[in-house]
């Protein structure tokens, strides 16, 4: 079962964001996969 994905607008620091495509890249994942991934893990840790 494919999960429903929202194409969203985000406004980041531009270095930021590099670091976070070079890791994302590193772990063999699509950007937007890694920040979701992100969000699942801070939001688990509540």
């Amino acid at each position: 079962m494919e999960i429903k994905r929202e194409t969203i607008s985000l406004k980041i620091n531009p270095e930021i964001w590099k670091e976070a495509r070079k890791k994302a890249i590193d772990k063999g994942m699509a950007y937007s996969r890694y920040i979701e991934h992100l969000i699942e893990r801070d939001l688990k840790e509540e």
